[in-house]
């Protein structure tokens, strides 16, 4: 698996992308990805991050020096749950533009499918890095069949699942997706998986060494994905109540969740669209396409859902140290690239995560989750994939919207500005 390209070969992307160099940032704050230290110089050279220090760190002469005083640097952000358009690039360049220097594309196939790993493989410092699970496994007529599109491959029964599985390992998917719902929590219903398939689709993604991730918008369908083996879970679900040993499954299987509150709150009529869209400090990297659909509300079957139980199910997860993950679900209907991670993480503190909890959720558990050990984390021989930001986001959540600079394997990047 390709991670990353020596800085001297990136092909700049227009007027994105400012030089290469060495640099220093000094006397800055440091979330290194899991715990704040105070007064540290952070030294990059040749696209990684070479020392981390104290106000005494020796800088080599002509290495550029930024102040950080007042200022609190992060690890790139990592969005791990995002579905890219035909539109992939300007969707990678939108991200990075907010600070988000990975994203994890969970549904992709066809001439969509090409193209992303051709980003992937490229790894340019103009657009955010990307991992992709290529075609997600559902039943035929399921879950997301009924959102158009061109068909994808489907399976019928558990004879197929280890052939599923190993074709899209050699088409290139990174880790397997699977739709494990009938989406009757949204009013639907729709055909889904067996459960003999479920298990059988987890088994060969295991034998491949890949990652297995379910869409299970239930408790009783998230409980079955775990049982089965997933390594982790694409949502979390709505309903009023939770299981009081929900947590305790998940945490003894020793699997991730990605919450995705923005999207499920919305469905529970507490949409966050508008207020991201709204924020002076993130609309104007807001691509123009998007930002009407940013204060979409749909109006689900039966009016708006319970999410008591989702916030229970959360602050259990929180309590019992199972990696939680940030991550957008966008371009869902109030979801977009970048600019919704930054609303996810204020949604995990409101719901009881800590600030340095939530910064992980977008850092150090995404990388550890789906094994990127290059990034998530500032620390001596990780990439420098960095990003600035005034003020302190362990104090206030907000902050991590104050970008100053964001890098890029150590390159500085000019940020996409869509109203200039």
């Amino acid at each position: 698996m390709r991670f990353g390209l020596a800085v001297s070969s990136f092909v700049a992307l227009g007027p994105f992308v400012l030089g290469a160099q060495s640099f220093v940032v000094k006397d800055v704050r440091v979330f290194d990805g899991e715990r704040v230290i105070e007064q540290r110089s952070v030294l990059v050279e040749n696209g990684r991050i070479s020392r981390v220090g104290g106000p005494d760190v020796q800088i080599p002469r002509g290495t550029e020096v930024i102040d950080g005083r007042g200022r609190t640097l992060l690890p790139g952000l990592i969005d791990s749950h995002v579905h890219l358009t035909d539109s992939a690039a300007a969707d990678l360049r939108q991200a990075l533009s907010l600070g988000v220097t990975t994203v994890l594309d969970m549904f992709s196939g066809g001439t969509r499918f090409e193209r992303i790993k051709e980003m992937r493989a490229a790894d340019s410092v103009g657009l955010a890095d990307v991992r992709t699970a290529g075609v997600g496994a559902s039943a035929p007529g399921g879950h997301p069949s009924q959102m158009g599109g061109p068909p994808m491959p489907t399976l019928a029964d558990s004879t197929q699942a280890a052939g599923f599985v190993s074709q899209r390992v050699a088409e290139g998917s990174d880790f397997i997706k699977i739709v494990y719902d009938d989406l009757a929590s949204l009013g639907m219903s729709l055909p889904m998986l067996q459960k003999n398939t479920l298990y059988g689709l987890i088994a060969a993604a295991h034998a491949h060494g890949k990652r297995a991730v379910v869409h299970a918008l239930s408790e009783a369908y998230a409980r079955t994905a775990i049982d089965a083996g997933a390594d982790g879970l694409a949502h979390l679900f709505t309903g009023a109540t939770v299981s009081a040993d929900f947590a305790d499954v998940v945490a003894s299987h020793g699997a991730f969740v990605i919450p995705t509150l923005g999207v499920l709150y919305a469905s529970c009529g507490q949409p966050n669209g508008a207020s991201i869209v709204g924020d002076s400090l993130l609309r104007p990297f807001i691509r123009l396409l998007w930002r009407p659909m940013m204060s979409r509300v749909i109006n689900w079957p039966n009016g708006p859902k319970s999410c008591e139980g989702t916030r229970a199910a959360l602050q259990q997860l929180a309590a019992k140290k199972v990696p939680i993950l940030a991550g957008t679900d966008a371009p869902s209907p109030g979801q977009t690239y970048g600019a919704s991670l930054h609303g996810e993480m204020a949604l995990l503190v409101g719901s009881g995560l800590s600030t340095t909890q939530a910064l992980a959720a977008a850092t150090s558990a995404t990388a550890r989750a789906f094994g990127l050990t290059d990034r998530g984390r500032i620390g001596p021989g990780l990439r420098a994939d960095l990003v600035l930001v005034e003020g302190d986001p362990t104090r206030d959540i907000y902050a991590t919207r104050r970008i100053v600079a964001i890098w890029k394997r150590g390159v500085r990047v000019e940020r996409a500005n869509y109203d200039n």
